[in-house]
């Protein structure tokens, strides 16, 4: 990849699967952590700003959190790309209803998360 940098605000409840999201993040040498909330209150008070490249909100926030990030974000910075986990395929059609550029289904393998990051940002980091 190339040297420009992108910036990841992190949407999830206080976890091990955050913990582990944020570990496989660090490991992706053009990204940068600006940020871990857990509401979606605090996220777009974070997002105005850091304005991050991409978002990645977890699935254990409530529905109304995803959506009212997602359609915020949307809205105020639709250069901003999202990722969005879920729990099953209802939510995952929820969360691409509401803007998410991509929703997995937890349980994803790390390479599909890395490849869809980079397939995200590849406008951003090439």
């Amino acid at each position: 990849m190339a040297e420009n940098r992108a910036s990841v605000l992190i949407i999830a409840k206080p976890s091990r699967t955050r913990d582990g999201l944020r570990a496989l993040l660090r490991t992706i040498p053009y990204l940068t952590i600006v940020g871990q909330v857990d509401d979606g209150l605090s996220a777009l008070k974070t997002m105005t700003d850091q304005h991050p490249t991409l978002v990645l909100l977890g699935a254990n926030l409530p529905d109304e959190d995803i959506q009212t990030v997602l359609t915020q974000t949307k809205s105020r910075w639709p250069e901003t790309r999202s990722i969005v986990l879920v729990d099953n395929v209802q939510q995952q059609w929820i969360a691409k209803a509401a803007g998410a550029d991509s929703a997995l289904l937890v349980g994803f393998p790390a390479a599909k998360f890395v490849s869809t990051i980079e397939d995200l940002l590849s406008w951003e980091t090439l």
